[in-house]
């Protein structure tokens, strides 16, 4: 094969998941093709990294781009506009975040391009199973500022030759370069009162005089700021993250002023409703470690949503309310008012489920809470590996009267049977399995076990995913093992973006 390094007037016939185009050359060899690929674009390109089974490239410049997908109508003034395109269209733009990649496309076109993703990585599945359905993608009510968390970095460095001044930097990360930074003045995912608020504390830190974390030299103060807003309660979370090894005594001093700044700060007593400040002096770039210490500056430590939907059952409509406390590290899905239809679409297809259920990746909220106040189910059984997310999901059970019908393990979930002997005995009567993993899919382990279950219980599986890739390759494994399924639903809870949710159940 020729060893292009640029090639011209490529043709983008499809795009997978990560927003990568896909070309191939004339022996086959797949060329992927990232940074902002459109569906039947016409691009320059230029090779990056060349692999056996594949080659990658970058995009050079957009020849011709087809106008059913796009107008390059943006809401963000960050959202990256290749300067060909922007001098044509006669459109102004500021320094790119990298995120939000989707908004260039109308969103009807962004719900076909994600149905059709997802056919794509479930084509082995659709080939093995008849009549299989993957129904179009249930979209998202509102398509911008539905974010509920949202996490920003102090750097010093916006370039690898260019370092800025230690105050004046509390931005995005650059993606893919950990230690660099975006300038950005707001972000159009988020609500008009998180943009305020973070516009308000990055000027209270900047007048404190403390210098920012340098990601290189691991040293100075400000790390990360992370805001969390719930959209049915109106209360507002904020972590600030900071490095204190090391701080000389004049700093000290200034750290102790700006620490009593924010304990008396009358905007921050209007609008937030706790701020906590978190001491992580571990090296790598993360908002807490193991060996962090996080405490309450002002406040409550938890702030508390609740979650709302309406139960159907012969034709009369029953309103579920569900309250969740929740703590700063604790996990909960990223769009509020989505995780409602989330939450009904997994309830239409286990309504009929009536005895014990075992969640193996509870996380913190869990959903279920909301089935068992529903009166639907006997009991739950709940296994969790991150400790802070077990006390809770426990405290929420308690708070939503449902503690009684409820059975607590932290634990891996592919370790959850051989550590605990009780909790085979707490699934005598099993009917239904629930997973929700990370976006690395089901642990191989945990995959043999319920393979190993199904032999003994006739349960369901339902499956939970924000990876097609992952979860494609787990249905595939469990189907080749006796299991059935008849549709995957996709649920569009990330609008502007390639990130889908995916819901099916297995027999």
């Amino acid at each position: 094969m020729k060893q292009w390094n640029i090639l011209n007037n490529i043709y983008i016939y499809k795009i997978w998941y990560w927003w990568i185009g896909i070309w191939a050359l004339a022996d086959w060899k797949k060329v992927l093709v990232k940074w902002w690929a459109l569906p039947k674009s016409t691009v320059d390109i230029k090779v990056v990294k060349k692999k056996k089974d594949f080659i990658q490239w970058h995009i050079i410049e957009i020849k011709k781009y087809d106008k059913k997908y796009t107008d390059w109508e943006v809401f963000c003034p960050h959202y990256f506009i290749p300067i060909w395109i922007s001098e044509k269209n006669k459109l102004s733009h500021k320094i790119w975040c990298g995120g939000c990649k989707w908004q260039i496309m109308n969103y009807n076109k962004q719900l076909e391009l994600k149905h059709e993703i997802i056919k794509d990585w479930f084509w082995k599945i659709l080939k093995k199973i008849e009549n299989l359905e993957i129904p179009s993608v249930i979209w998202a009510p509102i398509q911008k500022w539905y974010r509920n968390k949202i996490e920003f970095s102090f750097g010093v460095y916006i370039s690898a030759k260019e370092w800025i001044d230690h105050r004046q930097n509390l931005w995005f990360h650059k993606q893919w370069e950990f230690s660099k930074i975006v300038d950005i003045d707001s972000c159009g995912l988020i609500s008009s009162k998180a943009n305020q608020i973070f516009e308000y504390i990055k000027n209270i830190c900047f007048q404190s005089w403390l210098p920012v974390f340098d990601q290189k030299t691991h040293q100075w103060f400000f790390r990360h700021l992370v805001i969390r807003e719930w959209f049915n309660t109106n209360q507002i979370l904020v972590n600030l993250s900071v490095f204190e090894n090391n701080l000389k005594n004049n700093l000290n001093k200034k750290r102790d002023d700006f620490v009593e700044n924010i304990k008396k700060d009358n905007f921050l007593k209007e609008h937030i409703t706790s701020f906590v400040i978190t001491n992580n002096n571990w090296l790598a770039d993360t908002v807490k470690s193991d060996q962090s210490e996080t405490k309450t500056l002002r406040w409550d430590w938890f702030i508390y949503e609740t979650l709302k939907f309406d139960e159907i059952i012969d034709k009369e409509n029953k309103k579920i309310e569900c309250n969740f406390r929740v703590s700063p590290f604790s996990f909960f899905q990223t769009n509020t008012l989505w995780a409602q239809n989330l939450l009904y679409e997994a309830y239409k297809m286990t309504w009929h489920i009536k005895w014990t259920i075992l969640d193996l990746y509870c996380w913190t909220w869990t959903i279920w809470i909301s089935f068992l106040k529903a009166a639907r189910w006997k009991n739950l059984v709940w296994v969790e590996i991150v400790q802070e997310a077990i006390i809770d999901a426990q405290y929420n059970a308690k708070i939503n009267w449902v503690d009684k019908d409820c059975f607590f393990l932290a634990s891996a979930s592919e370790k959850a049977f051989t550590d605990n002997i009780q909790l085979k005995e707490k699934i005598k009567d099993l009917e239904l399995v629930i997973v929700d993993p990370p976006r690395d899919g089901m642990h191989k382990n945990l995959i043999s076990f319920l393979i190993d279950l199904k032999k003994e219980s006739d349960f369901k599986l339902l499956y939970i995913s924000c990876n097609p890739i992952t979860m494609a390759r787990d249905i595939e494994i469990l189907i080749d093992n006796w299991f059935k399924t008849k549709k995957i639903q996709a649920v569009d809870m990330f609008p502007q973006t390639h990130h889908i949710e995916l819901i099916s159940v297995l027999w």
